[in-house]
């Protein structure tokens, strides 16, 4: 009888032992899980050079080709590609606007979700009807902006550009040397990164892909 009673009682003690040891296996397991989740997701690595952290971008409120204005910040729900270039640029900004172009193409964009935007920094030299037809002849959505030189001046040192007019004999042939970045603005009018110039179509798709996507 004693004997049986120590059997029982090592059938319990080892009973319990197992729910002890499995409790702590499954616990073991869910902090595993747990730290294997927290590893996974990683932040998004930006192909342009990200703001960090985002910063509200400054306000643009100019005229656009049609004499109306147009307003940045009443751009809610649009991805923006800001650049500062000019029609008579002989090699970066046409070569930027190409890159644009592939960019739209590929991602099938509509000016209801991006957008590409122009300013000009030659107000003195071509009028924003020259403006938009520049950016036409690379994709039919594309904007173009101008700015009197007062307006202008303003937004780009709120954007940090500079540009140059190089010394010509010629009035009408001079060249500018300027900011050649490209700055995306999200849906919320947040400044999220920018681009160098040379920076390729793919870098551009990957980010504005991944937009869309938090939206």
């Amino acid at each position: 009888m004693l004997q049986l009673c120590c059997q029982r009682k090592t059938l319990h003690m080892n009973r319990q032992k197992l729910k002890f040891n499995h409790s702590w296996a499954l616990l073991a397991l869910t902090a595993y899980l747990g730290l294997v989740s927290s590893c996974s997701v990683r932040p998004y690595s930006w192909q342009g050079t990200p703001y960090d952290p985002p910063q509200p971008a400054p306000e643009i409120n100019i005229s656009n080709s049609s004499g109306q204005r147009y307003a940045l910040s009443e751009q809610d729900g649009v991805i923006t590609l800001l650049y500062f270039g000019y029609t008579y640029c002989p090699d970066v900004c046409p070569a930027t606007v190409a890159i644009m172009s592939q960019v739209f193409e590929s991602l099938d964009a509509t000016p209801d979700e991006i957008q590409f935007i122009m300013i000009s920094v030659d107000p003195e030299r071509e009028s924003p009807e020259e403006v938009a037809a520049y950016l036409r002849r690379f994709h039919p959505d594309f904007v173009g902006l101008w700015a009197d030189r007062t307006e202008l001046d303003n937004i780009q040192t709120d954007y940090g550009i500079v540009a140059i007019r190089e010394p010509s004999d010629n009035p009408e042939t001079y060249l500018i040397t300027h900011t050649a970045r490209v700055f995306l603005i999200d849906q919320h009018g947040n400044l999220r990164a920018h681009y160098a110039f040379g920076t390729t179509p793919d870098a551009f798709i990957a980010d504005l892909k991944y937009l869309r996507e938090e939206q």
